[in-house]
């Protein structure tokens, strides 16, 4: 956490004070500290840089991956990167969660679906 700043979007955080939206959407702003620009290999990091949607569904906790691909789109502008997570669908024991990542200028450059366990209630 030392490494970077993380500014979540106040229409997404419900989780954070026990009132979940059921909705299954995070998002948030995202940037290294100090001089750094984003890079595409920050993006691979920023595809799973977020607490799991569960949060949202009321579900908090450790969701273990069991599959994540990433896409890079394009480099990024210079500036905060914009991070969504979403989920819609949580059945069998899993979940997917869809992340896109879209730079200063308002362009799509990354983006990851991930498939995961929900944690255990």
């Amino acid at each position: 956490m030392d490494r970077f700043e993380m500014l979540f979007d106040p229409a997404y955080v419900g989780w954070a004070t026990g009132q979940p939206s059921g909705n299954g959407v995070l998002q948030a702003w995202f940037r290294l500290k100090g001089e750094r620009d984003p890079d595409p290999i920050e993006l691979l990091m920023v595809c799973d840089a977020l607490p799991p949607v569960t949060f949202d569904l009321g579900l908090p906790g450790w969701a273990p991956t069991l599959e994540l691909t990433a896409h890079v789109r394009a480099v990024p502008a210079p500036g905060w990167l914009k991070l969504r997570h979403a989920t819609r669908n949580i059945a069998g024991g899993m979940f997917e969660e869809d992340c896109e990542v879209w730079d200063s200028a308002g362009r799509l450059v990354a983006q990851a679906r991930q498939l995961a366990r929900p944690p255990r209630g």
